[in-house]
């Protein structure tokens, strides 16, 4: 598995070891979703230079984001384009963590006002 897998406190971070990220990364990420599917995910990519299928990881990301958990992106600067604005793309992991907090905290104020 290319993924390596770290359980936090709060979330699992997820850090993709190859320099590309292809239809067997999306298989193995699909595959993690399956195997943790009630928690919220920071997925690393940094190592990544060159992404193919991005409309499927893309769906992935937005199919847990409509469950409401984050699932938080962090993409190399130069590549952030490639993803839709709408989704959680940051290009560091203190942002990435930062981000989380926002969601979470949001998640918590709903959650108080039902």
């Amino acid at each position: 598995m290319s993924f390596k897998l770290e359980v936090k406190p709060d979330f699992l971070s997820l850090r993709w070891g190859l320099d590309y990220f292809d239809a067997v990364g999306i298989q193995e990420l699909t595959l993690l979703i399956a195997k943790y599917p009630e928690d919220h995910m920071i997925i690393n990519f940094l190592s990544v230079e060159e992404f193919t299928g991005i409309q499927d990881l893309q769906d992935l990301q937005a199919g847990r984001m409509d469950q409401m958990f984050s699932c938080i992106f962090v993409v190399r600067e130069s590549l952030m384009q490639l993803f839709d604005e709408d989704l959680a793309i940051v290009p560091t992991y203190p942002e990435a963590e930062d981000y989380f907090g926002m969601e979470d905290m949001e998640r918590q104020l709903l959650d108080g006002d039902a």
